[in-house]
């Protein structure tokens, strides 16, 4: 439950998501985790050195990677995924890859680690993932720096540890890696100043570095960023969150009609927005169960400029953001109650019989920003509500009922509501009827339907859709069991705010857990 005093805002997590791929002939490296344009889901980039062996015929290759040497091993795997003048193979791809890291050289250890966090051609094994990355990173190679600076905070592979992660990403940083820069301000603040001030004189250090081996990688091109979540931070260290975060936060969902229909790519303010065909665009995504959406369409009504203010409807966007897990809808719920009028103006509306009063009078009572109501009236306002056709009231009292929230349990009664809100052309009612269904299935239940719903909606940004994909990825439920997929989307959810979807990574995670002291967990 959100209090005043705890509130979601972003901790750092690691997704290594993939994009377009692109060979380079010297050093670079693109992207490793989520790009601020589009991304996409296939294609990866890979860090790819000075390709020796470039006009080289095939055979040739190959027999000089056989006889041992790790560069044309290397670059044999790299055309290997890539399919450059050779059949591509996933497998024997990792096969040459393994081969090269196995020698130690310093791309191959970073490659063959993007390859087992992802379990592409191989096994998901983040530990194992976690182990060549280190011996990169002590090599000199600033964007594996930057990944084991990132791998120390999300309490997934290894035990959280800023110092560490500063250590790491000071060292990226200082490398001239910009990633790392402006990762480097969001960790700092949770180091001691005499921790920091020995690593930046560097008396510092970790054992096994070695610098000895840096490359060349003047021309590296970085195009990705970060998603922070904290479970665990407290609202008064929170300044304020900007119209550039909320945008942020929109555009690096991997959904192409956001990139297609909003280009967003340069804009900084809401007044991006200030367009009916862009509000109504939101108003869909925020439909399907997107949070950021409704985040946003909060801070329009609150702002006022474009659509005119109503800070109930702003209230009701936040408090269904909230709901749902949005990292920045608590905050703004929390200040926008705190203006001088807004109880004012909530009084008044809920004495009226205002269906959008009760909701958000119900919500900040759920939410735990409101104790003056009890748990009987706060219901009494939601029914009263979802009796006018309300459709959140309609789909937050068919959950609780589902759930047996304020209530007694019964199931049945909250899939009616939910059909009720889906006549009522609710999007998000119907995700919810389909993800009951396939929580509740049996091996042979017919679910295809559910299932191309609950994906044609994870498109759109639902966050529910996407922990059911995870879920059915995770179980085999309707798809083939597919560990890695479960792990992508349980983490896109998690990053996103959810924290059910973390703990249900961390389950994946330790069930694979290797019984090794820098792996353990409290």
């Amino acid at each position: 439950m959100y209090t005043k005093h705890n509130f979601l805002v972003p901790f750092i997590t690691i997704v290594l998501f993939l994009s377009q791929f692109s060979l380079i002939a010297q050093d670079t490296t693109k992207s490793l985790a989520f790009k601020n344009n589009r991304p996409y889901r296939n294609n990866p980039y890979f860090y790819q050195p000075d390709l020796s062996y470039q006009l080289l015929q095939q055979f040739k290759l190959v027999q000089i990677a056989n006889s041992g040497d790790p560069l044309a091993q290397h670059e044999l795997g790299l055309r290997l995924l890539t399919g450059e003048g050779i059949a591509a193979d996933t497998v024997t791809a990792v096969y040459w890859i393994k081969k090269a890291a196995s020698q130690k050289l310093t791309s191959a250890l970073y490659n063959y680690g993007i390859m087992l966090i992802n379990g592409w051609g191989t096994d998901w094994n983040p530990f194992a993932a976690y182990d060549n990355f280190l011996l990169a990173a002590q090599s000199g190679m600033k964007e594996a720096q930057y990944i084991i600076g990132i791998l120390y905070t999300d309490n997934l592979i290894v035990k959280r540890d800023w110092n560490k992660s500063y250590y790491w990403i000071k060292k990226s940083s200082n490398a001239g890696y910009e990633p790392a820069k402006s990762v480097l301000l969001e960790v700092e603040p949770r180091v001691s100043i005499s921790f920091k001030d020995s690593v930046d004189g560097n008396k510092f250090v970790l054992a096994n570095d070695n610098f000895s081996n840096q490359n060349d990688d003047s021309k590296i091109k970085p195009s990705f960023g970060l998603v922070f979540i904290d479970f665990e931070m407290q609202s008064d260290t929170v300044q304020d969150i900007s119209d550039n975060i909320l945008i942020s936060d929109l555009t690096k969902l991997d959904i192409p009609i956001i990139q297609d229909s909003l280009h967003l790519e340069n804009d900084s303010t809401l007044t991006a927005f200030y367009e009916k065909d862009k509000i109504n665009l939101l108003n869909k995504l925020a439909d399907f169960g997107n949070h950021e959406a409704q985040t946003i369409l909060g801070k329009l009504y609150q702002d006022g400029n474009y659509i005119g203010s109503n800070k109930l409807l702003a209230a009701e966007f936040y408090i269904r953001a909230t709901i749902l897990g949005s990292p920045r809808a608590a905050f703004l719920l929390w200040k926008l109650i705190r203006d001088k009028d807004f109880y004012n103006i909530l009084n008044s509306a809920v004495q009226l019989n205002d269906p959008t009063a009760q909701f958000v009078w119900y919500g900040l009572k759920k939410l735990g920003y409101d104790n003056r109501l009890n748990d009987k009236d706060a219901i009494d306002l939601l029914q009263k509500a979802a009796l006018q056709n309300h459709v959140p009231a309609i789909i937050e009292l068919g959950f609780n009922f589902y759930t047996g929230k304020y209530v007694k349990q019964d199931k049945q009664k909250g899939i009616d509501l939910w059909k009720q809100a889906e006549k009522l052309k609710s999007v998000e009612a119907s995700v919810r009827i389909a993800a009951s269904k396939i929580f509740e299935s049996n091996l042979n239940d017919d679910i295809k339907n559910e299932i191309t719903l609950i994906i044609k909606s994870e498109k759109t940004g639902s966050i529910l859709a996407q922990f059911t994909l995870a879920h059915c990825y995770d179980n085999g439920i309707g798809v083939t069991r597919d560990i890695p997929n479960a792990v992508k989307y349980y983490r896109e959810a998690a990053q996103r705010g959810n924290q059910f979807a973390f703990e249900q990574l961390k389950r994946l995670y330790d069930n694979i857990r290797p019984n090794n002291e820098i792996f353990k967990m409290d």
